[in-house]
């Protein structure tokens, strides 16, 4: 009897031992996913990637544009025709019509993220939101230029000072 007890106080300590540690993991897990630095990240790849695509078939489109109206000029028999610009626009308009899907999806994405998966007010993160370190340089910043007016109100008080002093002799 003594020895399950016993069984049964190790088996409760490492079970919260294991919980302890696993939620640990989770947060930091949840931490590291949403960390803005790699959700940025993240966005700058989907939507780049998007928007490259968007300019591929732009620089298609026109070049098909403007090969139609080549042939036309350059060929006299040639009559003009847009078919390949009409398609290559088609390209270029569905690549458009993506990039700006992919954009409302991930803006939607962050904003699931900070209303049903982020707790706390400070670990929300979103396209308008300041990163603290851009904060603590503004921050910076403004001490910077606070010592600087210092500085020069003390380098104007010397020079007076020293005028005063030769003036005096």
């Amino acid at each position: 009897m003594r020895f399950r007890a016993r069984q049964s106080e190790e088996f409760q300590e490492q079970k919260e031992r294991f919980l302890k540690k696993s939620s640990e993991g989770m947060i930091s897990f949840r931490r590291f996913l949403f960390a803005p630095n790699l959700l940025t990240f993240v966005i700058s790849v989907v939507v780049g990637n998007a928007f490259g695509s968007s300019v591929k078939e732009l620089v298609s489109t026109l070049f098909h544009f403007f090969s139609a109206i080549w042939r036309w000029l350059v060929q006299p028999s040639h009559p003009i025709n847009f078919t390949s610009t009409w398609n290559a626009l088609s390209d270029f308009l569905t690549s458009a019509l993506t990039l700006l899907a992919i954009a409302l999806a991930v803006f939607y994405f962050i904003e699931f993220i900070n209303n049903w998966l982020i707790g706390s007010e400070q670990e929300k993160w979103g396209y308008d939101e300041p990163h603290q370190d851009a904060l603590d340089m503004q921050a910076l910043q403004k001490q910077n230029n606070a010592l600087v007016k210092k500085n020069i109100a003390l380098q104007e008080e010397m020079i007076q000072l020293l005028k005063n002093g030769k003036e005096g002799k």
